[in-house]
């Protein structure tokens, strides 16, 4: 079952998987190992194919456990599906799902067409892609967690009338993503209408929940084509907000010798929605430059337009926004951002 040079296994079919799926989810971790590739073959006499991808990222677990949940029923479908199960190695150190990535890999979700192919991790990515374009994907999904509250919705990296239809059948609320960062779905976009559902914070059963429930909506859709009803939020991402790498800072708690930020916890319930003008959202020792770096989509740099730190330290927005994906720990603040700012459309 190894493929190319042992990157990733490579199963065909429901005998192949039987011993694996046969233990918790935890054991198919350690079953697996490393990043797998499976197809489930369609009853069609020339099925076209569908995709669907988790665990890109180590430590968001519940489209992990939908797809092995699909995947339990043993059900065959009229088109072929095709599952990646990525990132297996950060999923089972220190524990389970503690990871997004580890310190010696890069981000699982990062390395996708990304030349040159230098790593084992790019390699893989590749290997993998190479089967998928030649498939007849027809659609893919990708399920993902986020780490801070926000609604579920759908990320559209190529915002075709098709992609739209598409991730307006998964959930009520489609942000519109125009960063070029070498995601799966950015990289099959050209081939096919890609979407990523994002389904809460890891770690909840609801969110396990609604990631299964869109699993089934995605593998139970006759046409993919057909129009849906409209989404009830579209929005559109234009910002990239992060703490500046030699700012050491922390969620709350007080300034000290080793911080130089505090920002404030909380700010997560706000995804979505509106941050007014002059809002505090941190504390910076008085006198200290601007501790964010704020860029747009082709990297410009945009910071003064949204914050400014008050001559106490206060570090306040200087125009309302809304924020997408803020964050609430430093790591993913560090290997990430710590929000998006967004832009509604509709």
């Amino acid at each position: 079952m190894l493929t190319d040079a042992g990157l990733y296994l490579r199963f065909d079919g429901y005998d192949e998987l039987k011993e694996v799926l046969a233990g918790s989810d935890e054991d198919v971790l350690v079953a697996l190992g490393k990043p797998a590739l499976i197809r489930i073959p369609g009853t069609d006499p020339a099925p076209r194919s569908r995709l669907a991808s988790c665990l890109l990222h180590g430590n968001e677990d519940s489209g992990y456990r939908a797809v092995l949940e699909a995947l339990r029923t043993g059900e065959h479908h009229a088109f072929d599906l095709w599952v990646i199960i990525g990132n297996v190695r950060a999923a089972r150190t220190d524990g389970w799902f503690a990871h997004r990535y580890l310190d010696d890999q890069e981000d699982f979700n990062r390395t996708w067409g990304v030349s040159p192919p230098t790593t084992r991790m790019r390699r893989c990515c590749d290997a993998i892609l190479e089967i998928l374009v030649d498939t007849d994907l027809e659609a893919a999904v990708d399920l993902h967690n986020n780490t801070g509250k926000n609604p579920y919705y759908c990320v559209v990296p190529d915002p075709t009338q098709e992609a739209l239809y598409l991730a307006a059948g998964l959930a009520d609320t489609i942000l519109r993503w125009p960063l070029r960062a070498h995601t799966l779905m950015e990289a099959l976009s050209p081939v096919c209408p890609a979407v990523s559902v994002e389904c809460g914070m890891p770690g909840i059963p609801d969110s396990t929940a609604f990631a299964f429930g869109a699993l089934r909506r995605f593998l139970d859709r006759r046409d993919l084509g057909e129009p849906t009803p409209a989404p009830r939020r579209v929005f559109e991402m234009q910002h990239r907000v992060v703490v500046r790498p030699e700012v050491p800072f922390a969620f709350g708690g007080a300034l000290s010798e080793e911080l130089d930020l505090v920002l404030a916890p909380g700010m997560d319930g706000h995804n979505f929605g509106m941050v007014l003008a002059g809002t505090e959202i941190g504390r910076a020792h008085p006198g200290a430059a601007m501790p964010l770096l704020v860029t747009d989509m082709r990297g410009r740099e945009t910071t003064d337009r949204f914050f400014a730190v008050r001559p106490d330290g206060a570090l306040v927005v200087t125009e309302d926004v809304t924020p997408v994906m803020w964050t609430t720990t430093v790591r993913q603040t560090r290997r990430d951002c710590l929000f998006y700012v967004a832009r509604r459309r509709a």
